[in-house]
């Protein structure tokens, strides 16, 4: 309808209804925006998450404006088809500042304690090997009691010789004297051994006593 044969009421409705579509236009262009804002950075956090990046503020994307609507193609004669206008190339995103990855501080490496180290003992001088005595092997003592005393066993003559005199005081070679009589030196070692044995075994059992020192006397507990 041509532009000058339009009424002005009806002009008027018509430039209210550009006015409102210009604006719609506008809003859904700010909307659409928003939203593909929103989502871009929701993508970038999820990815940045992952990568251990993290969103610079303010960051935003810009979205290219959508390109005007191009003119009708003209009706030419015949079966002319209309040529379609190129779409202009969408201006590049501008690119995001590269997420500084966070440096996590250097760990201090904690310091071992020094090993202290153990001293190891003192090697021992080796001992000086004593000169050995020479020992005399000791002799069998094969000796026979008297006559008297046959028929007993040594602490059985002894106390049978404290028994009988109770009063009297023995030393070891007294009573070595009493039981076998003269002995041959080499014997007399031995003899004393055992016989200061036997007196020494009748002080535990409580039947002697020791009643003289240098030398050793003992007699019989009354």
């Amino acid at each position: 309808m041509p532009y000058a044969i339009l009424d002005k009421s009806v002009r008027s409705n018509l430039e209210q209804e550009r006015d409102r579509l210009k604006k719609d236009r506008a809003s859904i262009i700010e909307a659409a925006v928003a939203s593909a804002t929103s989502e871009i950075d929701k993508t970038l956090e999820y990815l940045n998450g992952l990568l251990g990046g993290t969103i610079e503020p303010n960051g935003t994307a810009v979205v290219a404006a959508a390109p005007a609507a191009a003119p009708a193609a003209k009706k030419g004669r015949g079966k002319a088809k209309a040529a379609a206008a190129p779409a202009p190339a969408p201006a590049p995103a501008k690119k995001a500042p590269a997420a500084k990855a966070a440096k996590a501080p250097a760990a201090k490496a904690a310091k071992a304690p020094a090993a202290k180290a153990t001293k190891a003992p003192a090697a021992k001088a080796p001992k000086e090997e004593k000169p050995k005595r020479n020992v005399k092997p000791s002799v069998p003592f094969d000796a026979t009691m008297k006559r008297d005393f046959k028929g007993l066993t040594p602490a059985e003559a002894v106390l049978k010789v404290m028994t009988d005199s109770p009063k009297d005081t023995f030393t070891t070679d007294e009573m070595i004297q009493i039981l076998y009589g003269s002995l041959e030196s080499e014997k007399m070692p031995e003899a004393r051994k055992r016989v200061a044995l036997m007196m020494a075994h009748g002080m535990r059992k409580g039947a002697y006593e020791k009643v003289g020192d240098n030398p050793s006397r003992f007699k019989i507990v009354a």
